[in-house]
């Protein structure tokens, strides 16, 4: 949750497509050992590139729908 409303990212590594897992501090990808911070800017590669936001929206009764671009 942000100030704004609600915000998501992909958890998919952007280097070789691993599912990344989810650290005290950020998150980590298991297969390659690239980290990236909570807002999901890489901190150390191999990835080169952040993880992807995603698209939010919250409709009149308060659910949630996360779009996949």
């Amino acid at each position: 949750r942000t100030e704004n409303g609600f915000a998501a990212m992909s958890l998919v590594c952007t280097h070789l497509g691993c599912t990344v897992e989810q650290e005290e501090d950020g998150f980590s990808c298991p297969c390659h050992g690239s980290e990236y911070s909570i807002d999901g800017s890489v901190l150390r590669g191999p990835a080169q590139k952040p993880l992807p936001t995603l698209r939010v929206e919250q409709n009149a009764e308060g659910h949630l729908t996360i779009y996949l671009d």
